[in-house]
């Protein structure tokens, strides 16, 4: 005779998830199924613990969505800053850096974007961050083409251009290869920036090469990213 014994899975203590955990299923969540669906009864459920455990880490609901907010800037807002600042003091090096986070950087999280896009159309809290992020990230692209010789106007028109293009490319979903989005940036480039430097580089390969070892500073100290911009992006 045999005899089948089944051994119950325990689920994980409530100590054992930490806040970065609910975030990231907060994250998951607000990606395939919007605001709406980031409740702490489902997330508890796909986290293995009880509801009572998410209050270990948070004090409501609205605490949540505060960190789910700062998560976005770490993911999506800091990357071009932290590029802008590696990148040499040269309008060059720099567009090349912003393209390389659109394009190729791996902290770049673009469905969660578009996520907290879609949260800004029902709440308060998202869309001032929206606003204030949008502004703010406008305002250092213009920097940059001033740096391309481009006037105020003329320079704020194609920050708004390289902004809102590389939004909507995420918005409407353009599917695309690789290859082919990295051959059409010399093209870009030399549309947007007025400057057509890119125009030798014929494969994809020697743009990917281009975007990743963009001019660099010596030392980070050397960067002259306007200081008003950073902090109030930080």
């Amino acid at each position: 005779m045999s005899v089948s014994l089944s051994i119950k899975k325990r689920a994980p203590k409530a100590g054992s998830i930490s806040a970065e955990d609910w975030i990231a299923a907060s994250r998951d969540m607000l990606i395939k199924r919007g605001i709406s669906a980031v409740k702490v009864e489902p997330l508890a459920r796909n986290l293995g613990v009880t509801p009572g455990s998410f209050y270990w880490h948070f004090k409501n609901r609205d605490a949540l969505y505060h960190a789910l907010l700062k998560d976005w800037l770490a993911s999506n807002v800091h990357p071009f800053i932290d590029a802008l600042e590696e990148a040499a003091t040269n309008p060059r090096a720099q567009y090349l850096a912003l393209a390389y986070v659109w394009v190729l950087s791996p902290q770049f999280n673009a469905p969660l974007d578009i996520a907290i896009r879609e949260w800004g159309k029902t709440s308060k809290l998202a869309e001032r961050t929206l606003r204030f992020i949008d502004h703010k990230r406008i305002s250092l692209y213009q920097w940059v083409f001033k740096g391309f010789g481009h006037e105020s106007v003329s320079a704020l028109v194609r920050a708004r251009t390289m902004y809102y293009h590389q939004l909507g490319y995420y918005t409407i979903r353009i599917e695309e290869s690789l290859d082919k989005r990295l051959l059409q940036i010399p093209h870009y480039a030399e549309i947007i920036s007025g400057d057509n430097w890119l125009k030798d580089l014929k494969t994809a390969k020697e743009i990917k090469y281009a975007l990743e070892n963009f001019q660099r500073n010596d030392s980070i100290e050397h960067s002259i990213v306007p200081r008003r911009v950073v902090a109030a992006l930080v």
